[in-house]
């Protein structure tokens, strides 16, 4: 009896020690990195050579894994692909959050649920109004709030939404809107009345049949 007992005590504590060596693992995986090329995308190769096969092609302000550092070459892991980027084209961001790479950028014409999720929580922290109709789409409008949002915490004012301001957006660290929206006018016309047909602010700029003149 005593030596089952001492088995399972033992077993339990490899176990215990297992888990606890996963987890150091799982957060020691790498670390964060910022493409910051000159113009375009970085190259990412299956070796480390500039001859190297092209994996992947990953868009300048983009946060991927560095998984080895080297001098001249990193082994990196973005978009679920491994591969080799030159080390001189990125920006290494040691105390950023792992959770900021769960996100891709998002710009002026995306499309996607991850669009419609910014949009939620920006009309949630108040930079959309209220009662916005919101869909999938990361139009011109979206790009202004999200312009709002980047002048009211000092970040760069180019309504592209980056994975860290993403991150940022859905932290509980994220404010509410203390500025003013603003009232764009549109004119929201049927082609019986000879009118060029718009898209007004209720519908965040994507059509929802309203007629006449409003606000948003």
């Amino acid at each position: 009896m005593k030596r089952c007992l001492v088995i399972i005590l033992l077993f339990v504590f490899c176990a215990g020690c297992f888990s606890v060596t996963c987890a150091e693992t799982d957060h020691a995986e790498g670390v964060v990195a910022k493409v910051t090329t000159r113009q375009g995308t970085l190259n990412m190769r299956a070796k480390p050579d500039r001859k190297g096969r092209v994996v992947e092609k990953v868009p300048n302000g983009t946060c991927l894994m560095v998984l080895e550092e080297a001098q001249d070459w990193c082994l990196c892991l973005w978009n679920g692909k491994q591969g080799y980027c030159k080390t001189e084209f990125l920006t290494f961001l040691r105390d950023a959050d792992v959770g900021l790479l769960d996100y891709r950028v998002l710009k002026k014409g995306d499309r996607g649920d991850d669009g419609l999720m910014l949009k939620a929580r920006l009309q949630e922290l108040g930079f959309i109004r209220s009662g916005s109709v919101l869909t999938d789409t990361y139009n011109g409008i979206l790009s202004e709030r999200v312009i709002l949002f980047q002048s009211q915490v000092g970040m760069t004012e180019d309504g592209i939404a980056s994975q860290e301001l993403q991150a940022f957006v859905f932290s509980e660290k994220a404010p509410q809107c203390t500025q003013t929206l603003p009232r764009v006018r549109s004119r929201v016309g049927t082609g019986d009345s000879g009118l060029n047909k718009e898209i007004c602010g209720c519908c965040m700029g994507e059509g929802c049949g309203y007629q006449g003149w409003i606000f948003y």
